[in-house]
């Protein structure tokens, strides 16, 4: 039996510093108590694991006498010290500390603070013209830089969207898929050039069309484009009214942003169609003659956007950290007991 007394010493202890945090975080708690659920209980099985372990180690290695002393009889006449009664307290606190890991691992949760987690659940594909007039330098210090800058704030806005990337000339190609990863994107808006595509003429129904097909495999409830051009569709291909009613079919909209300050007499543009492209799709039409307005049009384009928010599954604040800051406490507690008041020689 004496090789036991220790170990149900070792048990005592570790149940008392259980019983202790348990007692302080009911006084924290209080009435929370009653909101508080384990997501994984399956883990507070584990506290078997370090039982187990302790029983073993006393059962098959029974501590024995480790330190010889020469007058025997003068050691029994002065007595046990009030330390004796600490011996298995490191050993308890130990154990104590594996027993609170083990029920932090079943993950503690409040119910009290439950929210749900919303995506606002928008893809966006922009549509950015690169044809040789997006030099022109009414925008300082030309079309192409001002629109970079000003699509380039427009993502930092939409954090929580996917977001892709369409560039066109006389051919479209596609500059990103739709993605989350912002910072890569934003990279390669800032590092596109005039001239690394055809340039000659304006294809937007090319453009329009590749930025349809990005947004082919997308399940969002809201799907943009938002088309940037300073010119005319003026090149073969697709046409611009055709690609707005397969987008106002699939329930997209398109959104049109004009750039440039063009004479009335000039006509290397046209508003009408860009402004009809975007009514078939329930989009607007936009003209920005210089940066400032081309930065409301795209504030404003944000204002509109809808947030069609998806409700996602149930979050829980979690409470491990009440049980882990204790069980550390605990192995600290042990470490210094062992290495100091409590220091067993060998």
């Amino acid at each position: 039996m004496k090789p036991l007394r220790p170990l149900l010493r070792v048990i005592a202890w570790a149940l008392v510093v259980v019983v202790v945090v348990a007692l302080v975080l009911l006084a924290i708690l209080r009435e929370g108590v009653r909101y508080v659920l384990f997501a994984q209980p399956a883990f507070a099985a584990l506290a078997l694991v370090p039982i187990a372990a302790v029983v073993i180690r006393a059962l098959l290695q029974p501590r024995p006498a480790t330190m010889r002393f020469s007058r025997a009889n003068s050691l029994q006449r002065a007595g046990r010290g009030l330390a004796v009664h600490f011996a298995e307290l490191p050993d308890g606190l130990r154990l104590a500390a594996a027993l609170l890991a083990c029920a932090a691992l079943a993950r503690p949760q409040s119910t009290r603070g439950a929210d749900r987690i919303e995506h606002e659940g928008i893809d966006i594909v922009v549509a950015l013209d690169l044809s040789e007039s997006m030099e022109t330098p009414d925008l300082a210090p030309n079309r192409l830089v001002a629109a970079q800058r000003v699509i380039d704030a427009f993502i930092t806005r939409r954090p929580r969207d996917r977001i892709g990337m369409v560039a066109f000339g006389a051919t479209a190609s596609t500059v990103s898929p739709l993605t989350i990863d912002h910072g890569v994107l934003r990279a390669m808006v800032r590092r596109l050039q005039l001239r690394t595509m055809d340039g000659s003429t304006t294809a937007i129904g090319a453009g329009l069309g590749m930025a349809l097909n990005r947004l082919g495999e997308s399940e969002a409830k809201s799907r943009i484009i938002v088309l940037l051009t300073d010119g005319v569709h003026n090149a073969d291909g697709l046409d611009p009214d055709t690609v707005a009613q397969e987008a106002a079919a699939r329930g997209v909209q398109i959104y049109t942003v004009l750039v440039g300050q063009h004479g009335r007499d000039q006509g290397n543009v046209d508003p009408a169609r860009l402004e009809r492209v975007a009514a078939t799709t329930g989009g607007f039409a936009y003209t920005a003659t210089d940066e400032n307005a081309l930065s409301g049009s795209f504030q404003d384009l944000l204002d509109k956007l809808e947030r069609s928010e998806i409700e996602g599954q149930s979050v829980l604040p979690e409470l491990f950290a009440w049980l882990l800051w204790p069980a550390l406490l605990s192995l600290l507690a042990d470490l210094v007991l062992r290495s100091t008041r409590l220091r067993r020689f060998p």
